[in-house]
C-alpha cells in the first residue's frame, strides 16, 4: 500500500471521528410536566414525544456556532368528555438556552386540541400532546437563527 492510500486513509479517519465528536446544535435539557394531577404514563408520553421530535428536526439549514439547551413543559392537559366525543387540549411550553452561561434565547409556545370517542379519552390526550409538541418543533429551527 502507498504511503498516499494510507495518509487519504487516515485523514477520511480523521474526519468522521471529528464530526461524531461535534456536540449537537441542540441538546436535550429538563422535561417536566406542570400538571395538578401526576400521572406517569403522561410524564413517559411527554419525554417520548419530546425526544422523537429532537430526533427529527433538520439542523443543516441552521447555521449558527452557538450550542443550546432546550427544556420543555407539559403546561396543560384538559379533557372534556360529552356523550358523544372527548375533547382533549394541551399546552406545551419550551425554553431554549445558550449552553453557554444559560441565557434565554427564546421561548415556544405549542398548543393543540384533539377529539375521540367517550371512552377513549387517553387517546385524545396523547393525540393532544403529540400535537403540541410537534407545533414546538416545527418552530424550532427558527428559533435557532
Amino acid at each position: 500500500m502507498s504511503i498516499r492510500v494510507l495518509l487519504t486513509t487516515a485523514l477520511i479517519l480523521l474526519a468522521a471521528a471529528a464530526d461524531a465528536a461535534t456536540p449537537p446544535i441542540v441538546a436535550l435539557g429538563q422535561i417536566t410536566t406542570r400538571l395538578d394531577r401526576r400521572r406517569a404514563d403522561l410524564d413517559r408520553a411527554f419525554r417520548r414525544a419530546v425526544e422523537t421530535e429532537l430526533a427529527r428536526v433538520d439542523f443543516e439549514r441552521v447555521r449558527s456556532k452557538e450550542r443550546f439547551v432546550l427544556s420543555a413543559a407539559l403546561v396543560r392537559l384538559e379533557t372534556r368528555s360529552e356523550q358523544k366525543r372527548s375533547r382533549s387540549s394541551c399546552a406545551v411550553s419550551a425554553t431554549l438556552s445558550y449552553a453557554r452561561g444559560g441565557a434565554l434565547h427564546a421561548v415556544i409556545d405549542g398548543r393543540a386540541q384533539a377529539e375521540n370517542a367517550p371512552g377513549a379519552a387517553h387517546l385524545a390526550e396523547l393525540a393532544a400532546l403529540e400535537a403540541a409538541v410537534k407545533s414546538v418543533f416545527e418552530r424550532l429551527p427558527q428559533a435557532l437563527k
